[in-house]
């Protein structure tokens, strides 16, 4: 065990420490840093996998909405049978009940459908912003780029009132990027081509009538 004293110790330790300091300076590139910009916006509206999952989210809010137009006729038709009954009889209130329950049910429904449709959204959101952010690293490797930046810079400052205007000029992270250092389409290209090769599919629009054939007047009430 050494007994040397700790005076005598310190230096090495510190010299060792600039060493390790040096090293590590040493691991960097000699060269500046290649930074590169997209438009997140652009990049959510413009995937495949967002139109897919739109596609999704209204097929849940067409579930939602049938279940409500169910629970809606349900509740006329309970409305048809109280009106059938003379108000304080036995079958009156038993169909009362049921009428007040079915209310329930359809504001219950209401709320759920609402809280469900947040919740998908939500959910697609975050998921399409990592599959995002993974087609982002994907180009930046292949072009050796260091860092991929949002240009927040594409998005004007709304008209406001003065604390709201501070929020957002608060918020914001760059005054100017330069165009030619944007990867949006790269990103875009890089995300549809991984959501193809994981199996995704893009909806297909409804078919255009052919031309000169007049659109279905809609029915009258």
């Amino acid at each position: 065990m050494s007994t040397a004293p700790r005076s005598r110790r310190l230096p090495t330790f510190l010299a060792g420490a600039a060493v390790a300091a040096l090293a590590a300076a040493a691991a960097f590139p000699d060269r500046p840093a290649k930074v590169a910009s997209i438009d997140i916006a652009r990049a959510f509206a413009s995937v495949d996998e967002q139109k897919s999952m739109e596609a999704a989210i209204k097929s849940v809010g067409e579930r939602m909405t049938a279940e409500k137009d169910r629970l809606s006729r349900q509740l006329q038709d309970l409305n048809a049978e109280l009106e059938s009954y003379k108000p304080g009889s036995p079958p009156y209130n038993e169909t009362l009940k049921k009428v007040e329950a079915a209310v329930g049910a359809m504001r219950a429904q209401d709320q759920f459908g609402q809280l469900k449709m947040e919740a998908e959204r939500a959910s697609a959101m975050r998921e399409l912003y990592v599959h995002i952010r993974t087609a982002a690293s994907e180009v930046a490797k292949d072009s050796g780029i260091d860092y991929v930046v949002v240009n927040d810079a594409l998005v004007p400052v709304e008209p406001a009132g003065l604390a709201a205007t501070q929020q957002q000029l608060n918020s914001r992270r760059f005054l100017f990027a330069n165009a030619e250092m944007d990867i949006t389409e790269a990103v875009i290209a890089r995300a549809n081509a991984d959501f193809k090769a994981r199996g995704g599919t893009v909806p297909m629009a409804p078919a255009a009538p052919p031309a000169g054939t007049a659109t279905p007047a809609a029915p009258k009430p």
